[in-house]
């Protein structure tokens, strides 16, 4: 098959999708809305102006001038399958496209922060109704959608997993307590919806109630600085910013850490928490649906309310005080991770879409 992948330049889970279907023997090409690196495969260009310049936050609105540039590409390409990610970004293009085997998937903050604008709502509407298939990576995005009216058999729910023996840690006694601290962990991105604040009100409790811990951020984003001027305020010295690292180092750093932490206000299904899993990390994470979908409150994780700082710090402290955590409930997550995040079996579901689309 020709396949053609479009979403924002730099939309972090792209590669994947690249990597494996090129690996399967497809024809593959990248279609970018916005500034991209290199990506193995042919990287054609749909965004316009100067790429020292581009602001991918100021500039959103040139994402509509990239569709009809990418429309154009594609009926050069003529390819079999046109792949979309991002409603808001590439569901835009797509809809410009009107390509007739066409799918879009739609990642999370593209759902669920456009449910509250009417205009979006409409457009969601129209480009959902343009494509043959509508990927969405959570259960609570599939309610979503089709609470935009769109049949449940049009909708494929299956989010693009992890390379699970990538992250798998052989379990042995995991130790909190005693001579060990809390070591602490997280990766979301440095942005609103990700909640980082309640993380860190939270470790300034732990800090008052002398209980010791090591917390370690990772990545970047709009919120990063002032983050680290709350941490410098507030005198958090075992709160750690280690920036971007590369993917291939990120193993090793959960190898080092035993709890994964997250407060994000919305998600679909993370792929950050199925890394942290298969890590035998232990999560404690903000009781939200896409959460609930994969952990039980106590039985393979602890979920506290959103935006509750209070409850965030009790949750750590529960689980320092028991001073260790089951073999059994990090066995079970790993298990649970190969059974509904591996990323091999869920992209030949996706390749088998593909193929229902084109018989």
């Amino acid at each position: 098959m020709k396949i053609a992948f479009i979403s924002s330049g730099t939309f972090t889970h792209i590669q994947s999708y690249i990597d494996f279907f090129k690996e399967q023997g497809h024809e593959v090409y990248f279609i970018a809305l916005s500034p991209s690196p290199q990506r193995n495969v042919p990287v054609l260009q749909a965004w316009i102006g100067k790429e020292t310049k581009f602001n991918l936050v100021r500039d959103k609105w040139k994402y509509l001038l990239a569709a009809f540039k990418a429309k154009k590409i594609v009926r050069g390409l003529k390819p079999d399958i046109v792949h979309g990610h991002y409603a808001t970004s590439a569901g835009v293009a797509l809809l410009v496209c009107n390509f007739q085997n066409s799918v879009i998937t739609v990642h999370g903050s593209d759902v669920n922060s456009s449910m509250k604008s009417a205009t979006w709502r409409f457009i969601l509407k129209r480009i959902f109704k343009s494509v043959k298939y509508v990927n969405v990576v959570s259960n609570e995005l599939e309610l979503k959608v089709r609470s935009l009216g769109v049949d449940a058999s049009k909708i494929v729910n299956v989010n693009v997993g992890i390379d699970v023996g990538k992250y798998y840690k052989n379990i042995g006694k995991s130790s909190i307590g005693d001579n060990y601290k809390l070591k602490i962990i997280c990766n979301r991105s440095f942005e609103p919806v990700y909640d980082h604040f309640t993380i860190l009100k939270g470790l300034k409790v732990l800090q008052e109630k002398e209980i010791p811990y090591e917390a370690v951020f990772l990545g970047d984003g709009s919120m990063k600085e002032s983050l680290e001027r709350f941490t410098v305020n507030n005198e958090l010295q075992n709160v750690k910013f280690l920036g971007r690292i590369p993917n291939a180092e990120q193993p090793y750093v959960f190898s080092n850490h035993n709890i994964y932490v997250s407060a994000s206000l919305s998600d679909g299904t993370s792929l950050s928490l199925l890394e942290a899993l298969a890590s035998g990390l232990f999560p404690i994470v903000s009781d939200i649906k896409a959460n609930r979908d994969i952990l039980q409150h106590n039985r393979n994780g602890l979920l506290f309310p959103v935006g509750d700082f209070t409850q965030f710090a009790n949750c750590l402290e529960e689980l320092f005080l028991q001073k260790h955590v089951s073999e059994d409930k990090l066995c079970f997550n790993q298990q649970l991770v190969s059974k509904v995040g591996d990323r091999k079996v869920n992209l030949k579901k996706i390749e088998s879409l593909y193929r229902s689309i084109l018989s």
